[in-house]
């Protein structure tokens, strides 16, 4: 009689649908570590019956996606957050900071070119909207934030110079330029883009001024649209709902790509001598506010990013130190991540607080941080 064989303790043992179930438990903040592990769970991780799984279990998370320009003709990279899967959080918190966070860098093939101001998140996908000065496009592409892979998706039925996008109730609301065929001359154009139904529609606009250095914002629900370079000051504002446009005053509209709306709230910041000051717009009296009890550490020379991470917010930024000197020669710099509670005050005010803060990311001195976006997966 031949003895039994001994039992595999790996967990790649495990029947297929336990295993699968096992893995959708695990935060997705750890993900970029498991992939690591073996081909198996590479592609256990791109499979789209383990996203449906984690949804099954509610289990979805908020996944922070960042577009770094390492240099300054190659095509962008992908990093997402990611966990250290050796190192424990800390309890230091008199100075708020919690170490254990790295940016992952994301293997894609053949990322496409892009421009910061036409990329958005919309649930679990990440749309490029064509359009680079002085080439206009119509491209649409999705990035599956599951399987990591670019695909082409319907393309817009106008081509456009520029184009500055956002996203309210799964739609994607793109403001451009574009070649009018009786003058040949630029004019404005408004289109919308169903991420469920896949087709595109134009929204007419009585307000055709020469923005074309676009920026559109979304504040209680409602499109702003307003020029950034300050020769124009008309901003005019779409309210889906109702399907009507009117003039607005908005003091300071921003020109800045730093900025983000949490629960119809507009957050930016001010580059300041000593830091980073955060500001929030107050739409009952038509001006920007200073948030209190946050101001973090930096320089503003530097780029900064925002985005809504499930409701609190995300904030990474370049941050030069004394002993990594920056030049565009090529020494290095580092990318730091803050992750910020927000809290309304009975005074009206907004107070942020620090959840954790840390260095995230060393790189090149060319390298250009040029978009943060938030997936659900």
């Amino acid at each position: 009689m031949t003895s039994p064989a001994p039992e595999s303790n790996s967990i790649l043992s495990l029947p297929d649908d336990l295993l699968m179930n096992c893995v959708a438990r695990v935060s997705i903040l750890y993900y970029p570590t498991l992939s690591l592990v073996s081909k198996s769970f590479r592609s256990l991780l791109a499979s789209p019956d383990l996203y449906k799984t984690r949804s099954l279990l509610d289990r979805t998370e908020s996944c922070p996606y960042v577009c770094l320009r390492l240099q300054s003709r190659e095509n962008p990279s992908w990093f997402t957050l990611c966990r250290k899967p050796d190192q424990a959080l800390t309890c230091d918190t008199s100075n708020k900071k919690k170490n254990g966070y790295v940016l992952a860098k994301v293997s894609i093939a053949h990322p496409p070119p892009l421009q910061s101001s036409s990329l958005v998140a919309v649930g679990s996908n990440i749309y490029n909207i064509g359009g680079s000065n002085p080439t206009s496009s119509s491209s649409l592409s999705k990035f599956d934030c599951m399987s990591h892979t670019w695909s082409e998706a319907p393309s817009s039925p106008v081509e456009m110079f520029t184009a500055s996008a956002g996203v309210l109730d799964g739609k994607i609301y793109v403001v451009g330029s574009c070649e009018d065929e009786d003058s040949k001359s630029l004019k404005d154009t408004f289109e919308v883009y169903d991420t469920k139904t896949q087709v595109w529609d134009h929204v007419p606009s009585p307000y055709n001024g020469k923005r074309y250095n676009f920026k559109i914002l979304c504040i209680d629900e409602k499109w702003h649209v307003g020029n950034t370079n300050g020769v124009d000051d008309l901003v005019v504002a779409y309210n889906p709902k109702e399907g009507k446009w009117h003039q607005v005053i908005m003091c300071d509209y921003t020109d800045s790509n730093a900025y983000c709306e949490i629960e119809n709230v507009l957050y930016s910041v001010d580059k300041l001598f000593y830091g980073i000051e955060f500001k929030w717009y107050d739409t009952e009296v038509s001006r920007w506010r200073r948030m209190e009890g946050l101001v973090l550490p930096g320089t503003p020379t530097h780029h900064v990013r925002l985005a809504n991470y499930g409701g609190k917010m995300a904030v990474l930024w370049e941050w030069e130190e004394e002993h990594l000197t920056y030049s565009w020669g090529g020494d290095k710099k580092k990318i730091w991540c803050a992750v910020i509670t927000l809290e309304r005050r009975k005074n009206r005010g907004i107070w942020g607080k620090v959840e954790w803060f840390d260095h995230v990311l060393t790189v090149p001195g060319t390298c250009a941080l040029q978009k943060v976006l938030v997936a659900t997966v």
